[in-house]
């Protein structure tokens, strides 16, 4: 319901109709915000003349200053290119002033994967300019772009590593696309071991669920000894499905037991683990996590290492976003979203999800080996080879 937040009088008339005319947008956006946000006791009365911003801006106005996960839609969204990618000053050195930008991650269906870019390649130009400190905005969302790859090489006669030109790649607009929800599955054999491995794009709709099911389906049927599961390029998903997963890999004895308790303005809502087909639980269980791991995922590894013991499950890579809140999504009668933090959330054992992120067993950083970043699912991916030479010997190699 809203309400007429100012009355505006000029000469004796009332022209509180005008002003809510013409500021409509923004009083739906503050009138839900005051209604479901999780710090909206906190929300202060914004200025007559911030209801004349635009909706993003107005929108961004109103958070919370440890909110970080809150987000706008607007009614024409760009979508994005599908790269998820590290800027940095050229690593060998060459120009100290010269930035690339290393692809971590392409998304399957992107505009990205369509143009042929793959991990490990370097960005070196965006239509015919050299990168620079904020060229990183231009791979986010735009129209058609050319650029221009390198790749880093090694010199066994001088021992030293050089740049190399690479290829010139017609990269479309931007645009809204639907990734693949399990990324790949598959299994190694390494001296004695069988190795599970599923890499999640994201948490989302049934075509997670069945392939989720299917892959570790899949891991039982080989009978395999490990389970690693890569949520590291894991940014969104649904409670159900972190859920889902997540009862299959703690013991069946644990259905009807909390899973992760939502804490918002209306009280705790609380979601319970699920009977599952198939039941991981007796497996030795890896998650590997990066700075892009966020949201569901999230509180899918924090509860299942609270539920299994964290003797039991071990964490690797790169601490995780922190983003401990759960977000809803509210359409608005114009067109846009807005998606704010309605609850904090706390894991299965009672405790909230930490704002630095998910606690890791073993810090390892996947940028170490930039010269040559491999795919992910080959054996060489630096991680992905620590993790078997950790279940083979026990511990990490020295030089980690």
């Amino acid at each position: 319901m809203l309400v007429a937040t100012f009355v505006a009088v000029s000469c004796g008339e009332d022209r509180t109709h005008e002003f809510l005319e013409k500021t409509e947008e923004n009083q739906w956006t503050y009138s839900m915000m005051k209604d479901v946000y999780l710090w909206a006791d906190e929300i202060k009365q914004p200025e007559r003349s911030q209801f004349f911003n635009t909706t993003s801006k107005f929108f961004s106005s109103l958070l919370h200053k440890n909110d970080n996960s809150s987000y706008f839609t607007d009614s024409v969204s760009t979508g994005s290119y599908g790269l998820t990618f590290s800027l940095m000053r050229d690593p060998l050195g060459v120009k100290a002033s010269r930035y690339y930008a290393l692809v971590l991650y392409v998304k399957p269906g992107s505009p990205a994967e369509t143009a042929g870019i793959e991990r490990g390649e370097w960005i070196s130009t965006v239509n015919g300019k050299t990168m620079n400190s904020t060229s990183g905005k231009l791979l986010q969302s735009g129209e058609d772009m050319e650029i221009t790859t390198s790749y880093i090489d090694y010199d066994d006669e001088n021992g030293s590593h050089y740049w190399v030109d690479g290829d010139t790649i017609q990269l479309f607009a931007s645009r809204l696309f639907n990734s693949r929800a399990i990324y790949l599955d598959t299994i190694y054999n390494v001296r004695g071991s069988k190795i599970g491995y599923i890499v999640c794009d994201n948490l989302n709709g049934a075509s997670f669920a069945d392939g989720m099911q299917e892959a570790l389906l899949g891991f039982a049927t080989a009978d395999v000894t490990d389970v690693v599961v890569d949520l590291r390029y894991c940014n969104e998903g649904r409670l159900e499905n972190a859920n889902a997963m997540a009862s299959a890999l703690v013991p069946s004895s644990l259905v009807g037991t909390p899973f992760v308790t939502l804490k918002g303005k209306g009280g705790d809502s609380i979601s319970h683990y699920t009977e599952q087909p198939v039941n991981l639980s007796d497996k030795r269980l890896f998650f590997i996590t990066g700075r892009n791991t966020k949201g569901a995922a999230e509180m899918l590894v924090a509860s299942v290492n609270a539920s299994r013991g964290m003797h039991d499950v071990i964490v690797m890579g790169a601490q995780s976003a922190g983003a401990n809140v759960h977000t809803e999504r509210y359409d608005s009668p114009y067109g846009f979203s807005i998606n704010p933090a309605v609850a904090l959330i706390c894991s299965s054992d009672g405790e909230e999800l930490p704002r630095t992120g998910i606690a890791l067993d073993y810090p390892i950083d996947e940028l170490k080996e930039k010269e040559r970043l491999h795919k992910l699912g080959s054996e060489q991916e630096y991680i992905l080879r620590n993790i078997e030479y950790l279940i083979v010997n026990g511990s990490l190699p020295a030089d980690i």
